[in-house]
């Protein structure tokens, strides 16, 4: 994807971009030029939730009982883990796994994501299901979601300079016993704007 690419998320159709394990998403923008994914919505009228934000799913380390699914993913008829991501057992979590590497984010933007899937389940700017740590997170802002800005589910993926923006529900979120270090994470909250379970800067647990 080059810089200055703009990637439009459809409203109607809850249009969410969607990296499967062993998948990699290419996303490297400039300071000039960053990478864009947003709301198809006109100019204007684009709100919080009217797309589905951008989820990369690995093969890290998660510390369930069972492989965890997407949360709001309705899998196939015929594959029941269609959405499923993660190892389990941490004797089978070698390094090479933890490492996995799910592509480069650089300076990038999303917004206006965090659309209902399905009923009280709404995605994240930035979802990162059992993502490892040789995937590279730099210079991303979340903006305007209609969630989490950020959302770790386990994994072991770190970042650099991340900034969420106005988002309604919490800035930093992990889940799942993500092992992971962000440097430089800054949350701008807007005034009168937040969830009613809560809106928080950082919420952290561990099995949910």
């Amino acid at each position: 994807m080059k810089p200055g690419a703009v990637v439009k998320g459809d409203k109607a159709t809850k249009g969410t971009l969607i990296v499967k394990p062993t998948g990699v998403l290419t996303a490297i923008g400039t300071i000039a030029d960053p990478i864009v994914f947003t709301s198809s919505q006109p100019a204007g009228e684009r709100d919080k939730g009217d797309w589905g934000g951008v989820i990369l799913m690995g093969d890290a380390y998660v510390n369930q009982s069972a492989k965890p699914a997407v949360e709001g993913l309705t899998a196939p008829a015929n594959d029941a883990d269609f959405y499923k991501y993660g190892t389990i057992n941490q004797a089978d979590a070698t390094v090479g796994i933890n490492n996995q590497n799910s592509g480069t984010l650089r300076y990038v933007r999303i917004e206006y994501a965090g659309i209902e899937l399905i009923p009280n389940s709404e995605t994240n700017g930035l979802t990162l299901a059992g993502v490892g740590s040789g995937t590279t997170l730099e210079y991303i802002q979340s903006s305007y979601g209609g969630d989490d800005a950020f959302e770790w589910f386990g994994g072991s993926v770190g970042a650099k300079h991340l900034i969420a923006m106005a988002t309604w529900d919490d800035d930093f979120d992990t889940d799942f016993g993500w092992r992971g270090n962000v440097q430089f994470g800054l949350s701008v909250r807007a005034p009168f704007i937040a969830d009613q379970s809560g809106s928080t800067s950082f919420e952290s647990d561990s099995q949910g």
